[in-house]
């Protein structure tokens, strides 16, 4: 070490040769450019610097119970209340908004929006209004836990149809079933099947619960057929035991050769098959509005 010359005390303990390629004046040979004093920034650099891995070793020399790890193990406790506490709150909006069919995300969710969307704005009310959901969420709640991006939300909306589906997958238990299944395109264009249960629970009475949507890349009926199964396979539930089948009427699906409907009790022959009765409704007043002139010149104003 020499005089008249400035060294840097943690890395000159703690040094590591290897990260300092080159050398380094702090370390080895003494600073004493005093006019360079931006070579103290460059010195220090970033988070994961060699400087800041000696700092990290120097205050963990001195005392001990600093350690990430002793940290972490005191905070722990305090931490899973605060995060299970966040985790309740963000729950307990997408359940209400869930539950209202309302949409999750605004147009802008930027910090200077006037309106975040839905999910943003009724978690902000919640904290504005009761101190013990403010303490936990929003500004108050780490930067990269704050339980509030789209991605989280999608998370959370996909566990909480998770076990609404384990729900009705009991309430069903061993019983028999029939289905409900009609195909549709989405926003993108995309055709999706959607799958709905219909069976006698526990109570006697005749329900029907929504079981899930496949995206299916063509509408033939062999391909909802696989739709169909994969579906309930993935929930442990045979086609053997389907009892009935519900589908609108046209050929891909109640086709007497090849319509999903033979497929379906080609598998289960007790599987009988009734045309929707909400779909002859539809097909008779389409056929009614027809003959009005009236209604068919509304319904052309109106498409």
């Amino acid at each position: 070490m020499q005089k008249d010359a400035a060294y840097c005390f943690v890395c000159y303990l703690f040094k590591d040769r290897g990260k300092f390629p080159g050398g380094d004046a702090f370390v080895e040979e003494g600073f004493r450019n005093w006019n360079m004093k931006g070579r103290f920034r460059k010195h220090v650099g970033a988070i994961n610097s060699a400087h800041s891995e000696a700092k990290e070793k120097y205050d963990m020399f001195r005392r001990p119970s600093t350690s990430i790890r002793e940290s972490v193990a005191s905070n722990t406790a305090e931490f899973k209340v605060k995060y299970l506490a966040r985790l309740t709150w963000s729950l307990k909006c997408i359940r209400y908004l869930l539950r209202q069919g309302l949409a999750f995300r605004g147009h802008d969710e930027g910090k200077n929006s006037h309106n975040q969307g839905n999910f943003r704005e009724l978690l902000a009310w919640l904290a504005g209004n009761f101190e013990e959901v403010n303490k936990v969420v929003l500004g108050n709640a780490p930067g990269n836990c704050q339980m509030i991006d789209h991605k989280i939300q999608k998370q959370l909306i996909a566990s909480c149809a998770h076990e609404t589906t384990k729900l009705v997958i009991e309430e069903l238990g061993d019983e028999c079933f029939a289905i409900l299944a009609d195909e549709s395109s989405d926003a993108y264009q995309q055709e999706q099947l959607a799958l709905c249960l219909r069976f006698v629970n526990k109570n006697g009475e005749p329900v029907e619960r929504f079981l899930g949507l496949v995206h299916v890349e063509d509408t033939t009926s062999l391909i909802l057929k696989e739709a169909i199964q994969s579906l309930l396979i993935r929930y442990q539930l045979p086609l053997s035991k389907i009892r009935g089948q519900g589908y609108d009427g046209a050929s891909n699906m109640k086709g007497h050769a090849n319509g999903l409907k033979k497929l379906i009790m080609d598998e289960s022959p007790s599987a009988y098959y009734v045309h929707c009765s909400t779909r002859q409704l539809q097909l008779t007043i389409v056929a009614v509005a027809k003959e009005n002139t009236d209604c068919d010149w509304f319904f052309g104003q109106f498409s």
